[in-house]
């Protein structure tokens, strides 16, 4: 796919270099769009070379979402009922309560991945593996794009600026800050799910390693209140104090980047899965044996 000379002025500058981040810039087949200057045709090195390679291994590529999806999916048929979805929940070790609280949660995408011409509701809350990108809600990352896939660049761009150098885990309070200052205005549905979402993946990866020590937490908030070195500061600067104190009392609990990477493309829900079923986990135990034969657990 090429573009017509006449956009180009004699410099051999696009015009249109600025979109380059615009997905529309990009032929539909993944290859990159030419240019020419005064040497000849070149490729514009961009997003569309990622996006090509990563179609074509599959995993965390254009189909990222779908991989996401099709955990909670076993049987193949591209739909997945809250039941479903309970049972991907007890799978991964999550409690009964926590389960069905999630299968809830991810009920509401129902409607939103329905196949193009369906207008009526699912009555049982089934939901489209294929569909799922249109169930994309705001105040969210900005890792997945609006057909699901995985952009690399921008979970970097999110995942660097709220983690310490070398920026290979993120901490209790580093994924706190990030939920909290990527809210959007009037998005009540969106921040509930980011929310939803992140506590979900810390529960799993992040809180058998966390350790919160009360007595520490107790006795510097109560040197803070009724020590005889106690000040007087205005309600913000006793937010401060009590956040410094908890994060003090605080250790371990920390999210690692590639677990998080993994979930986005669904590699690490199997991944957990086995870990669980090896375990001892019925659910997980069940759940795989359903697997067995699905390629992309291998990928």
């Amino acid at each position: 796919m090429a573009q017509s000379d006449d956009v180009y002025d004699e410099t051999g500058v696009n015009d249109s270099q600025a979109y380059l981040n615009d997905d529309s810039q990009f032929a539909d087949d993944g290859h990159t769009l030419q240019v020419k200057d005064g040497n000849g045709d070149r490729n514009i090195a961009g997003e569309s070379n990622r996006d090509a390679g990563e179609e074509k291994t599959g995993a965390g590529g254009g189909e990222a979402m779908i991989g996401h999806g099709e955990f909670f999916d076993p049987d193949g048929d591209g739909i997945f009922s809250p039941f479903d979805t309970f049972n991907g929940f007890r799978a991964l070790g999550y409690s009964i309560i926590l389960s069905i609280f999630s299968a809830m949660v991810i009920s509401t995408m129902s409607y939103p991945s329905l196949p193009s011409g369906h207008w009526l509701p699912d009555p049982f809350f089934r939901i489209h593996v294929k569909g799922l990108h249109k169930a994309k809600h705001g105040s969210d990352s900005g890792s997945f794009k609006r057909d699901g896939r995985f952009d690399e660049e921008r979970f970097d761009e999110f995942w660097d600026s709220h983690t310490d150098a070398p920026h290979a885990e993120i901490t209790p309070f580093q994924l706190y800050a990030a939920v909290a200052e990527r809210r959007l205005a009037y998005d009540f549905y969106g921040i509930f799910a980011a929310i939803f979402e992140w506590l979900a993946t810390w529960i799993l990866f992040g809180y058998p390693s966390f350790h919160f020590d009360f007595k520490l937490a107790f006795e510097k908030i109560r040197k803070l209140i009724f020590g005889k070195d106690r000040i007087t500061v205005d309600a913000a600067d006793w937010r401060k104090l009590l956040a410094d104190t908890l994060q003090k009392a605080c250790s371990g609990g920390n999210v690692k980047k590639e677990d998080v990477k993994g979930l986005y493309n669904g590699m690490a829900f199997y991944a957990v899965m086995d870990s669980q079923a090896d375990a001892g986990n019925e659910w997980a135990k069940s759940l795989k044996r359903k697997h067995e034969g699905n390629p992309r657990r291998y990928l």
